[in-house]
């Protein structure tokens, strides 16, 4: 006999097969503690890779604080190192009481004795060359330094950069000179010098417009040394000490750590 399925009995199959299937698809306990378990472990691992990172940055900072030293400190060795040893005629000028240069006689023989020494260092003195006289201005001998530069004599670019930042030592435009003698031993591959000039002016004149560019420039010259740590810690450094630094320098300094792979 052929039984007729009551519309109670069918909605009954139907709400029991919909628990058995929202029963099977929930997750258990077990699944629960098992996410959690992963979530932990991730979280562990993220936790010591952040340590990791803070731990190979603060190594950095302390490099380049060591190079900043040393360099400071070869700059104070080439200060303090003694001057050159006078010839031996020349002691007799110091010798006690004051310059008597006499006259030769009318023989022409000279006066004998230290006085006849001493009018002969003098006429010998007369025919030396004199030291040569300071450029002209600090403008026209930097705007000459940047046309030989341009014209790439950087010998003569570097030269003439030098000789401004000896002459005029206070001058404003000394910072600018700085860079044409950095660039110029860089382009001359000296590359331990061009980095000592940039450093020096980062240091010296922290508040010249041109010291994030040359602070820019003390990472290159490391690369170019081989001094990847070094010129990663510099290039890390550059965004803490000029956060006000132009977009366009700031993208170029990004760009450099990529090219050294820091």
């Amino acid at each position: 006999m052929t039984r007729v399925l009551t519309f109670p009995f069918v909605v009954t199959v139907l709400i029991s097969l919909s628990s058995l299937a929202l029963a099977q698809d929930a997750p258990s306990e077990s699944d629960y503690v098992v996410r959690i378990n992963r979530l932990e472990a991730q979280i562990r691992q993220l936790s010591g890779q952040l340590e990791e990172l803070q731990f190979a940055n603060k190594k950095l900072e302390e490099t380049l604080k060591k190079f900043e030293q040393d360099v400071e400190m070869r700059f104070q060795d080439m200060k303090a190192q003694p001057a050159a040893p006078q010839k031996s005629g020349a002691s007799d000028t110091t010798s006690s009481g004051p310059l008597n240069l006499v006259a030769p006689s009318k023989s022409g023989a000279a006066p004998s004795g230290n006085s006849g020494t001493l009018a002969a260092q003098a006429a010998n003195a007369k025919q030396q060359p004199a030291e040569p006289a300071k450029p002209a201005d600090a403008k026209s001998t930097l705007a000459q330094a940047k046309a030989a530069f341009s014209a790439g004599n950087f010998d003569e670019s570097g030269r003439l950069a030098r000789e401004l930042i000896q002459s005029y030592p206070k001058n404003p435009l000394v910072p600018e000179a700085m860079i044409v003698s950095g660039d110029s031993d860089y382009r001359l591959k000296r590359f331990p010098e061009s980095a000592q000039t940039y450093l020096k002016l980062a240091q010296t004149y922290g508040n010249a417009k041109q010291a994030p560019l040359a602070f820019a420039k003390l990472g290159d010259a490391l690369v170019s040394m081989g001094q990847k740590t070094q010129a990663c810690a510099t290039f890390g450094e550059f965004a803490k000490r000029y956060p006000e630094a132009d977009a366009a320098l700031k993208s170029r300094v990004e760009k450099a750590q990529k090219g050294a792979g820091c």
